[in-house]
Order: C-alpha cells, then structure tokens, then sequence
C-alpha cells in the first residue's frame, strides 16, 4: 500500500473498540470501589445511555433465557407427572384417598375405547394390569417405580410377554412418540386377556 492509503477504520476494530469499552465500563461501575484508582482509568468516549442499555439489555436477554428453560423443564416435569396420575382422578377429591379397583379401570377401557380415545384406554389397561398385580400382592403398586422398574420385575414371571407389552406401549406413549391406534389397543388388549387368564 502506499503511504497515506491505509484504511482508516473498520466494523471489526468497532466491535473491539466497542468492547473494550465494555469491559472498562464494566470494571469502573461494578469492579473497582476505589474512587482514586477510577480516576486514573481511561473514561469512555460513547454516551453513557448506550452503554447502560446495552448492559440491560445483556442481562435481560440472559434472564429471558435462564426463563425459558425454566418453563421448558417445569413443563416437561408436569407433562411426566400427569401421565403418571390417572385419567379422572382429582387430586384432593374422596376418591383420590383410595386407589381404583380393577373394574374401574376396565369401565374406563370401555369408555375410552367407545370415544376412539386409544391412548388413554391403553393406559387405562396398564393401570389394570397394576392394580391386578397389587391386589394379588405380586408386585406392590409404588408411585416412585418407573416402568423400567416394573419391566425388571416382570421379567421374572415365568410368563412375563404381556406384561412387558402393555409396560413398553405405556413407556412410548408417555415418554416417546408412539401413536395411539385402534391396532395398538387391541395388541394392549390381548395383552391384557392373557394376563386375566393366569
């Protein structure tokens, strides 16, 4: 190049300039509380509005974020929590003290087969399937246990396929991407007629 012809600036100085900046402002407002050592540093040439709200606006977008995970997991945690509590229940009701029989489960597979409502007749058959082995005092029914846990459990029946069908299709509607069909509620049925023949 020659003398007198170089470029005088560019975005990327800018941008380093900018944030070299930044970082002074930073250390002057929040890093240093001695007002003599403040004064020797270099003040900064941009309007002081400018940098407060780029500043505000860093921690805004970081606290809009930080929310949004957090709304995503909360989300993710209850969606988890209601497939675990079953259809119709009400929390804090009479009935919500005593566990639903059998019958009642298998009244709601009826009722949800009827409405074209699979998904929930198929849970309605893994719940059955629950109560039926709690009331034989097989396998107590906990709250806590995963369908990993009951699948481990299962597994030592000397039967133990029906089990693990009606198990592994609650495990995929509830935590996979498994759509509710006529076809998968009638595999979950006969699943479930095995089970009440043993």
């Amino acid at each position: 190049m020659a003398a007198g012809s170089f470029q005088k600036s560019s975005i990327g100085w800018q941008l380093q300039q900018l944030g070299r900046r930044g970082r002074e402002w930073f250390e002057l407002r929040f890093l240093q509380n001695n007002s003599d050592a403040s004064d020797n540093l270099p003040t900064a040439s941009g309007p002081n509005w400018l940098e407060r709200g780029i500043f505000w606006l860093l921690v805004a977008l970081l606290l809009i974020w930080v929310s949004w995970r957090a709304y995503k997991l909360v989300k993710a945690y209850l969606r988890n929590w209601r497939s675990r509590s079953g259809p119709g229940i009400k929390l804090g009701s009479a009935a919500a003290g005593r566990e639903p029989t059998v019958a009642t489960w298998l009244r709601r597979v009826e009722e949800t087969r009827r409405q074209g409502r699979y998904g929930e007749a198929c849970r309605a058959l893994y719940m059955a399937m629950l109560q039926r082995l709690h009331d034989t005092q097989v396998i107590v029914h906990q709250p806590s246990r995963t369908d990993g846990e009951y699948l481990q459990l299962v597994h030592q029946f000397s039967q133990p396929r029906p089990y693990q069908v009606l198990i592994q299709t609650h495990e995929r509607f509830c935590f996979g991407n498994l759509a509710a069909t006529a076809e998968t509620f009638q595999r979950c049925q006969r699943a479930y007629q095995e089970i009440a023949k043993q």
